[in-house]
């Protein structure tokens, strides 16, 4: 779930919760350092999901399951789902908003907002490419009667 589906006191229950996982994921040296150079460099929130997976499994297994509204001592996942709900919850602005970071999107995600390296049709202009020069336009012969 994300952060903006959970209202009221239970809103206020899951904050309470993530905040204790979310102090041991970025009191880690290395989870820091990559932190920092998000914030003043820019980069791949990947990078961070890779690095909190590594440094603090248990940490992020403990949000994966206040998220999914499950007990962190019960809690159980499989790779699939765990990189599932990973890449959730690093596109979550509010969620990453309490690790001090802004959301970007996974380049895997698949989001319609990700560049394809093709440029957007202007209004007012053809969709189709533009047409090699070397093709001759035909001209309208007129006809004589």
């Amino acid at each position: 779930m994300r952060l903006s589906e959970f209202k009221d006191e239970k809103g206020i229950e899951v904050v309470a919760q993530l905040l204790v996982p979310i102090s041991k994921i970025v009191s880690n040296k290395e989870n820091a350092a990559i932190q920092k150079r998000l914030k003043d460099q820019g980069g791949s929130m990947l990078d961070f999901a890779s690095a909190m997976l590594r440094n603090s499994p248990r940490a992020v297994m403990d949000m994966l399951a206040i998220l999914d509204g499950k007990d962190p001592e019960h809690y159980h996942c499989s790779a699939a789902t765990a990189l599932r709900d990973v890449c959730n919850m690093i596109s979550d602005p509010e969620l990453l908003s309490l690790f001090g970071l802004q959301s970007q999107t996974p380049v895997s995600s698949g989001s319609a907002s990700e560049s394809t390296g093709v440029p957007a049709a202007q209004p007012g202009s053809s969709a189709t490419p533009a047409q090699s020069t070397s093709r001759r336009k035909k001209k309208k012969r007129s006809r004589s009667t």
